[in-house]
């Protein structure tokens, strides 16, 4: 069922494996289960994708969003005989790679098709991790499409799956083709403009372009920087809140040196993946800080979806072999830190950040950066060789671009991690700025997955505050989906 590592004996590495079986009696099942302390029996779970009978409805679903919140709902939709139609405000994933990769060389943004928005979501510039903590059995369902799709058979068995970038498009390519061969309609290049309501329920959808979609059941998938259209959905009376979200810097080190310290081996044996880390700590004020989106063998990426911000994210190709290891090294923010009784405090939190980040990397979309030790010490050291993809890096003070006090708290948790992993604080690693899209500011609020003000709106994934990661937010989009169908139910 799962295989993976053991790394805690520094030296030994072991494979661990869990199995599934199935014995031909109740006295067997005792025997074993005597003889193995770790044996679990484990109860059958209900399918959840059992649906009784329905009626088909009189307007055609829409999903507005194709990331993994909305692919994986308009092909639940699909598959049971409802295909939606789907609205992505980005490119497919062909063009969208040429427009990144512009970006990244040049500096010329396309504001729809970037890293965060187009076929995929932000996820597909990312390392493709499938880990999640949530406990939900549609976890291998998710999992095992991705295989499918992906072509990496097999994947649903990893301990910590991951696809990687270029697979990621791969997998774009293939459940696009999917979702048409069942009936699908996906539409690029239409953003979501309005959201038209009639007595509390949704009614239609105008594109920016003006035309208007008639709409009963509305998947609203957008991903977490969709900032105009969360903000369009408050002034349409959709009932909102702020919630808590991390910000930090993203560290890089050299790929050896954390397989040495991981391992507790000179150099990594053949045969074992590029080592990774998890790291956490509580600051004297009670804040946490951690590691976030670890990307062994992977590069730092300039991620802006707008004029003036210079956010970061950390993204890896299936092989992970570009020799760095890089992650999110976050502090968590409140209302305590942006104001209480604002939806959009959070918001602005980010903008404020990432336009310090933006000024400080020169106003041109280049990535402000710094040497760890450096940033630790006060010390005016140089950077070192990484692996960073954007016009430029420019070494840079990091100091002011963080609050005061979740920049003290983030040196905390950094000095933490150098006592649990003895090198970590090396002069050989290196800081970018700023690290401020872990999760959506905001939450649309919602009950058994539809808004509670807007009747017919199904706010699901990340961006609505209701997900965290790939393999969650294409659970909660299959959720939302599954409900829509039981509504239909006769």
């Amino acid at each position: 069922m799962r295989r993976g590592l053991d790394a805690r004996g520094k030296g030994q590495v072991r494979r661990v494996y869990a199995v599934e079986l199935s014995l031909l009696s109740a006295e067997l099942e005792v025997s074993v289960c005597s003889r193995v302390s770790s044996a679990r029996i484990l109860s059958a779970v209900r399918d959840p994708f059992r649906i009784g009978r329905f009626r088909k409805p009189p307007i055609r679903p829409v999903v507005a969003g194709a990331g993994p919140a909305g692919l994986f709902a308009a092909l639940t939709l699909a598959r049971f005989g409802v295909p939606p139609l789907v609205l992505e405000r980005g490119r497919p994933v062909e063009e969208r790679s040429r427009h990144v990769a512009a970006f990244w060389k040049s500096g010329a943004l396309d504001p729809d098709s970037n890293v965060q928005f187009g076929e995929g979501g932000a996820g597909t510039f990312s390392d493709g991790k499938l880990t999640t903590r949530i406990g939900d059995p549609l976890v291998a369902h998710v999992t095992g499409t991705f295989g499918d799709f992906a072509d990496l058979p097999g994947l649903v068995t990893e301990a910590k799956p991951h696809v990687g970038t270029d697979r990621l498009l791969g997998f774009c390519r293939r459940m696009r083709e999917e979702l048409v061969f069942l009936g699908a309609e996906i539409r690029f290049g239409a953003r979501v403009e309005e959201v038209v309501s009639e007595g509390g329920r949704v009614s239609a959808v105008r594109l920016a372009g003006g035309e208007e979609i008639p709409c009963a059941d509305l998947v609203l998938a957008v991903g977490h920087s969709a900032r105009d259209t969360l903000r369009m959905l408050l002034a349409r009376g959709a009932k909102m809140a702020s919630k808590p979200f991390a910000v930090g810097f993203r560290v890089e080190h050299p790929q050896g040196l954390i397989d040495r310290i991981q391992y507790g081996l000179s150099s990594r044996p053949q045969g074992l993946p590029p080592a990774d880390y998890r790291l956490a700590a509580r600051a004297p004020s009670g804040r946490g800080v951690y590691s976030f989106c670890m990307c062994p063998g992977g590069e730092v990426m300039a991620a802006s979806s707008a004029a003036g911000g210079m956010p970061v994210n950390g993204m890896s190709a299936h092989g992970r072999a570009s020799g760095y290891a890089n992650s999110g090294i976050v502090a968590s923010v409140s209302d305590a830190d942006f104001g209480k009784g604002d939806v959009f405090a959070g918001v602005r939190l980010q903008e404020l950040l990432e336009a310090r980040a933006f000024r400080k990397g020169g106003g041109d979309f280049g990535i402000p950066a710094m040497n760890l030790a450096g940033f630790l010490y006060g010390k005016d050291l140089n950077l070192s060789r990484g692996k960073a993809l954007a016009p430029r890096v420019v070494r840079a003070n990091l100091s002011g671009i963080l609050p005061k006090e979740v920049e003290e708290d983030l040196r905390f948790g950094l000095r933490k991690f150098g006592g649990a992993m003895r090198g970590f604080l090396s002069q050989e690693a290196t800081l970018y700025a700023v690290e401020s899209r872990t999760s959506s500011p905001v939450r649309v609020e919602r009950e058994n997955y539809e808004s509670l003000t807007l009747k017919g709106l199904y706010p699901v994934g990340e961006g609505a505050g209701h997900a965290g990661g790939i393999v969650s937010s294409a659970v909660d989009g299959i959720r939302g989906a599954l409900r829509i169908l039981e509504k239909l139910s006769v």
